[in-house]
């Protein structure tokens, strides 16, 4: 691994636990609910926000710059479950900060964010979202009692290939312009949770139409365009048009996407 590469590496896990970190000093206004989708596409320490144990390591490991766990492009899907199928698992003494431990066996029954790591045993401090007053800075041994006799997993942090990225949508303000280029792709795939590359491609539209919860086929015709419209707040008329740009560029800048 490259220096430069370790060095992101390191910047994402302390920004997955100062994220954490941050949730347990603002706990008032994080609650708890088990809908789907998570609320993914919020800005970095946006308040208020209400999700469960796997949404908000979801949420944290986007704010943070690492990969989805669940391996679905931050499309607000997944659960503990699909964080066991797609993050690699390791033993408690590979763990590091920002990593996963999940209860349970099967599919898993929840889930916390290592603040250091395991090695040291069941004294190991976590953050854990598991209930309303949640989240708190807990031990791994608080949160086995809740969970008395259930395994433990350990799940490797996924990387994400960036650098953790700053508070709101790096890419915004946007021109309302109506001109659909790349700054405005860029703001789009930073949301969605995509390669970040200012082209509007198939990754990019797959995961446009998971987040607007239409048919995903790549195919941006009239039934992903009137969902987007509807989204953001303009005539639904099927044509993606300046006038749907400068809604979504407008949801974009104000972080409501």
């Amino acid at each position: 691994m490259s220096t430069t590469a370790q060095a992101t590496t390191a910047q994402v896990r302390q920004a997955m636990v100062s994220n954490c970190l941050w949730g347990v000093q603002h706990n008032a206004d994080i609650h708890y609910s088990q809908a789907r989708p998570m609320p993914i596409g919020i800005a970095v320490h946006q308040l208020p926000f209400s999700t469960d144990c796997s949404g908000f390591a979801t949420i944290m490991a986007k704010w943070s710059g690492a990969g989805d766990p669940n391996g679905s492009g931050f499309n607000g899907q997944g659960y503990t479950g699909t964080m066991l199928d797609h993050c690699e698992h390791i033993t408690a003494a590979e763990t590091q900060p920002g990593d996963f431990v999940v209860f349970g066996a099967g599919t898993g029954t929840h889930v916390v964010v290592l603040v250091e790591s395991a090695a040291k045993g069941l004294s190991a401090l976590c953050v854990s979202h598991g209930q309303e007053a949640d989240p708190i800075r807990t031990t791994l041994q608080d949160e086995a009692n809740s969970h008395r006799g259930e395994p433990l997993t350990y799940l490797r942090l996924p990387g994400g290939g960036s650098t953790p990225p700053s508070k709101g949508n790096p890419y915004c303000p946007l021109a309302v312009d109506g001109g659909f280029g790349v700054n405005t792709t860029k703001a789009l795939q930073w949301v969605l949770g995509v390669s970040v590359d200012g082209q509007f491609g198939i990754k990019t539209k797959k995961a446009l139409q998971a987040h607007l919860h239409v048919p995903v086929d790549g195919d941006i015709g009239p039934v992903t365009v009137k969902a987007l419209q509807a989204h953001v707040g303009v005539t639904q008329d099927g044509d993606w048009g300046k006038n749907t740009t400068m809604g979504l560029q407008r949801a974009l800048n104000a972080s409501r996407f």
